[in-house]
């Protein structure tokens, strides 16, 4: 595939020669021709060179060219002649032209430029000039990604991530991503990022952990461009931690201080803290369109601010952080004092996790809404839309526990046609829980909110029905899966304090596959604390938070194991 990707681009350079020569015979442009740089000369809008063989006698002028241009944005295009000229320039981009050092130093202004820097850096690659100066670059041209959820190939999802990177210091893309706008126009020398995007996958395909790798290759470039240390290392923190923040955000819990703390010792500082979050968005939106949506958006978001506020020395210990979240919830409420000693005696009931797990405003809304119902037998069931989420919504659930009641829940929304995000888990010392979904629909119902009603009473009456769990519903794998398919794995391991079990699932999605993980719990008799649901196209990587005495039992955790891995084969 790699070898046809290649070919595919000599075929799209032969027909950029031959559009512009059908243009140039056509339409004239009018004015004789300007001297704009020694070998060049510009006409109207068109970019020509001065003689056939410019590029014989400079090599230089090769890269000059791509640099005129993003230096002079009223210059829109190329003459066929220098289009014919590149084509046929391979022979001269040898060794000693990707070692001289006039070269480099040309390529390094290419990537400082205000503007213009992926139009420049997109047409080197087209034009086969990246790879030759990057003989490492030339490794990933048309490499194949041979998964569910890369949408490019290695160059072009690379060049994807920096087009996205560059939008963010034009205004007029403010309003996607305004905050990263905000932080890539104020970080000083951000062509930084742009180099390390250029890298961060240079090393795919090579075996082994290709941060790490790339990292090692980037190292050496940044010593060939005779680089300040300070931004070589800068740089290679960047390419080797690429995929760090992504990690911690989509599979820990970033409500826990101590997970956010272990964040930013890791990154050091607030430069490199800003550098991560920008090239971890990009870096995911150029993925695939799949990949990107507005929740992992505001994971990475909130990652980024709670950790800025210890970069900044504003560090808050478990206790303080419970404190300022109940004084705060309480003033927002804005209850009566017997409302309020209600809610207080209920907030006792549960532990710190609760109020690390969710903001300020999700507890004042939990308050407003169970308040009502604290002195009720009876299950209650509250959902409303996330704010700046479209299609996302949070299901509020608060009854007595029982062992069936997550995979139940799980059962009652996979028949909704809702998708889990995550699952926050509170039982509190007198039996009862306060459970909360992130769930996204499908969005083929424009009037889903309607039946999201409806759900809230079905889904209240059929927890208190005690109706015996229902099979899960096993959806098929879609064409894609079946030519793909995903080993499952699954992995076990206790955190810290060897009392609370991370359980690790990897697999191909389907309908039905987190209620059937949920089934296995049920048997299991396993107390879950959290769930975390990644899901990356068609691949889905979650994370559940467990506990149960039996999981110090090696043989007890190798047949959990292997009875998760048997519904994930189904």
């Amino acid at each position: 595939m790699q070898r046809f990707y290649v070919n595919a681009k000599t075929t799209g350079q032969l027909n950029s020669i031959i559009l512009q020569a059908v243009k140039e015979r056509f339409v004239t442009d009018s004015g004789p021709p300007l001297d704009l740089i020694d070998g060049f000369t510009v006409r109207g809008e068109v970019l020509d060179i001065a003689s056939d063989n410019a590029f014989e006698e400079s090599r230089t002028r090769i890269l000059q060219a791509f640099m005129i241009q993003e230096r002079h944005p009223e210059i829109a295009r190329k003459s066929s002649r220098l289009y014919r000229a590149l084509f046929g320039a391979h022979m001269l981009m040898d060794e000693s032209w990707s070692e001289d050092p006039k070269n480099l130093q040309a390529f390094l202004k290419i990537i400082q430029g205000r503007r213009g820097v992926w139009h420049a850096l997109n047409e080197m690659n087209h034009w086969g000039v990246l790879g030759r100066l990057l003989p490492d670059f030339k490794k990933i041209v048309g490499q194949m990604q041979h998964d569910l959820f890369h949408a490019y190939t290695v160059d072009q999802h690379t060049l994807l991530a920096i087009r996205y990177l560059r939008n963010f210091t034009h205004s007029e893309n403010a309003h996607e991503l305004p905050m990263c706008t905000e932080l890539m126009v104020s970080l000083k020398d951000n062509w930084r990022l742009v180099l390390a995007l250029l890298y961060h996958d240079i090393g795919k395909g090579r075996g082994g952990d290709h941060s790490k790798i790339g990292a090692e290759i980037v190292r050496d470039l940044c010593r060939r461009l005779n680089l300040k240390s300070d931004d070589a290392e800068y740089i290679e923190f960047m390419v080797r931690e690429h995929l760090t923040m992504s990690q911690v955000a989509q599979k820990q819990d970033i409500s826990d201080p101590e997970v956010v703390e272990a964040f930013a010792r890791k990154v050091g500082n607030l430069d490199r803290l800003v550098g991560l979050y920008l090239i971890t968005v990009c870096d995911i939106r150029a993925t695939s369109h799949k990949i990107w949506n507005a929740w992992k958006a505001q994971l990475l978001q909130d990652l980024f601010l709670s950790t800025a506020k210890i970069l900044k020395g504003r560090k808050m210990t478990r206790g303080m952080l419970v404190a300022r979240r109940r004084q705060d919830a309480l003033a927002l409420c804005k209850f009566s004092a017997q409302d309020t000693e209600r809610i207080n005696a209920f907030w006792d009931n549960f532990d710190v996790a609760y109020f690390m797990k969710h903001s300020v405003r999700n507890i004042v809304w939990h308050a407003k809404t169970l308040l009502p119902h604290l002195e009720s037998e009876h299950s209650f069931v509250a959902a409303r839309p996330l704010r700046g989420l479209e299609h996302a919504h949070e299901i509020l659930v608060f009854t007595k526990d029982r062992p069936e009641l997550f995979a139940q829940i799980v059962s009652a929304l996979q028949r909704t046609n809702l998708s889990v995000l995550e699952a926050r888990i509170h039982t509190g010392k007198d039996g009862r829980v306060v459970d909360s979904f992130i769930v996204t629909d499908d969005e083929s119902d424009p009037t889903f909110g309607a039946t999201l009603k409806e759900f809230e009473v079905k889904l209240a009456r059929l927890i208190d029905s005690g109706e015996k769990l229902q099979p899960p519903v096993q959806g098929r794998l879609s064409r894609q899966s079946r030519q793909f398919p995903i080993t499952p794995s699954v992995t076990l391991r206790p955190d810290a304090s060897e009392r609370i079990y991370l359980l690790s699932v990897v697999a191909t999605d389907r309908l039905g596959l987190l209620a059937s993980v949920a089934t296995v719990f049920v048997r299991f008799k396993l107390n879950l604390l959290t769930a975390r649901i990644a899901t990356l196209g068609e691949r889905v990587e979650d994370i559940f938070l467990i506990e149960s005495p039996r999981l110090q039992d090696p043989a007890f955790c190798g047949e959990l194991e292997t009875a998760i891995l048997e519904v994930l084969e189904v």
